[in-house]
């Protein structure tokens, strides 16, 4: 009978032993896992070139010869250093390409907020086309932004 106990005691062990392993790995092992955390870069740098001290000279209106002044200067916007150090060696040709640009405006155009916004968006255009045409730049389109840093037209 002193057995009989000893095994139930036994049984009753094992089986509680068993029964608590079971619930803690389910709840351990069945909980959800936790959301994994996205991971966040860092924001690359922005990099500006620029194209400064541009000035011409264009009519006030249409028809007028040319006797206003136009000084002008612009910076395009990249995250690229590459991109900022070809520009630097073809600097020349957007520069005589913006020149260009400005010489076909009027300084009555000059300050329709229209014209500028035309004027920013063709700069960057030109800019990103130097750069893909003479460079082979690749990716093309290295510059995502031009600003207008000074426009002055004087009579």
């Amino acid at each position: 009978m002193k057995k009989m106990i000893i095994f139930s005691v036994a049984g009753v062990v094992v089986l509680g032993a068993a029964g608590g392993g079971g619930f803690a790995y389910y709840k351990l092992m069945m909980q959800p896992a936790a959301p994994a955390k996205p991971v966040v870069l860092p924001p690359k740098p922005i990099i500006f070139a620029a194209i400064t001290d541009i000035v011409v000279s264009v009519p006030p209106d249409t028809g007028d010869p040319p006797s206003s002044y136009v000084q002008f200067a612009v910076q395009f916007a990249t995250t690229d250093p590459n991109a900022v150090t070809s520009f630097t060696a073809l600097e020349p040709i957007v520069k005589s390409q913006i020149i260009s640009l400005l010489l076909n405006e009027t300084g009555k155009s000059l300050q329709d907020p229209a014209t500028r916004a035309s004027l920013t968006k063709n700069c960057l255009d030109i800019s990103n086309h130097v750069l893909t045409q003479n460079a082979g730049y690749t990716p093309p389109n290295p510059f995502t932004a031009a600003y207008i840093t000074n426009l002055v037209v004087q009579d």
